[in-house]
């Protein structure tokens, strides 16, 4: 029984250190390192530097321990809500909806996250996004979201990393030849960091 026991702790530990891998991360990391960053990759990293501003000069919040991020409330009538599942669940769900986006087309989403700009070079365009992390804190994916309203970045804006709850409608569209995924017309409340 003990040795059952054991083994079935070591299996678990050892799927667990290996749940947010992938074969291909070596090739993954070479390919990203050789090229600009885009819209995809603000959705699909979040940031990690403890700096005061991102490569792109936008400021950030501190670094906070995951359980000391107070998420705001969002009154937003929504048809998925994932601000009532677990972060697990939350990152699966984003997951879904980048790899399968027609199943969510015109859905009302609202969810939470942190706070995320990206901004694009050439054109000086604004990509706003909310990012989400699974229950381990070590995956990420997010949504990026266009206000309903005129906003300025970074006066109306929070620092990257600050919680937030947004809402919209998720569709897709293309700049160039490529696909992208976003909450139209969103709404967004901005939280806190406990001390």
């Amino acid at each position: 029984m003990k040795k059952l026991l054991t083994f079935a702790v070591c299996a678990v530990i050892a799927l667990s250190a290996s749940a947010c891998g992938s074969s291909n991360q070596a090739a993954d990391k070479a390919a990203q390192s050789s090229k600009s960053k885009t819209v995809s990759d603000v959705l699909s990293q979040a940031d990690t530097k403890s700096e005061e501003t991102t490569d792109n000069g936008a400021p950030i919040a501190t670094q906070a321990d995951p359980s000391k991020l107070v998420y705001p409330e969002l009154d937003y009538n929504a048809e998925l809500d994932l601000t009532t599942m677990s972060g697990t669940m939350v990152y699966a769900e984003v997951s879904n909806m980048i790899k399968t986006p027609s199943d969510y087309l015109g859905k009302k989403v609202k969810i939470n996250g942190t706070f995320d700009v990206y901004v694009n070079p050439k054109t000086e365009s604004y990509y706003y996004a909310c990012i989400v992390r699974d229950a381990t804190a070590c995956c990420s994916s997010g949504i990026e979201f266009s206000p309903s309203k005129k906003l300025k970045y970074p006066d109306d804006f929070p620092k990257v990393g600050t919680p937030i709850a947004v809402g919209g409608e998720f569709e897709t569209y293309k700049e160039g030849e490529t696909t992208y995924l976003r909450l139209k017309n969103a709404e967004m409340t901005v939280g806190s960091i406990k001390d």
